[in-house]
């Protein structure tokens, strides 16, 4: 069986997790459904800040974004999670097509801990699989 999204290269350097992606076709752009669900399930991805065209969070295009975009709130939302309740943590990301008619994209992740992002990365990726098939 295919998935939805899968991980296809890691590099972890000083403080950042790189992951490029492939999203099956079908799976490459998120709907009102997918969106509903991921907020239910994740309650706070909707006021994540991000810089997008409709508005200052995430919630302004979590029902019309890259299914990528999608997973890298998820990463964060994870690490922010994971994070001790005092922490004071800050946590960013980056998505961008390669090659959007193939499915092809970039993340760039900001971590305190490799081993918190590779887990996140991992969790958030299954979730999604979960979610989309």
């Amino acid at each position: 069986m295919s998935q939805a999204i899968t991980i296809e290269r890691v590099h972890v350097a000083h403080g950042t997790l790189t992951l490029q992606v492939r999203a099956a076709e079908g799976a490459r752009q998120t709907d009102a459904r997918i969106a509903a669900q991921a907020a239910e399930d994740f309650p706070d991805l909707p006021s994540h800040s991000c810089v997008n065209p409709k508005g200052p969070a995430f919630g302004s295009v979590m029902a019309n974004t890259s299914v990528p975009h999608l997973l890298e709130h998820l990463i964060i939302d994870l690490q922010v999670a994971a994070e001790p309740a005092n922490s004071r943590a800050t946590f960013a990301g980056h998505t961008t097509w390669l090659d959007e008619e193939a499915g092809r994209a970039n993340i760039t992740i900001k971590f305190r801990s490799d081993a918190c992002a590779l887990k996140a990365a991992n969790d958030a990726c299954t979730y999604l699989n979960a979610l989309l098939t």
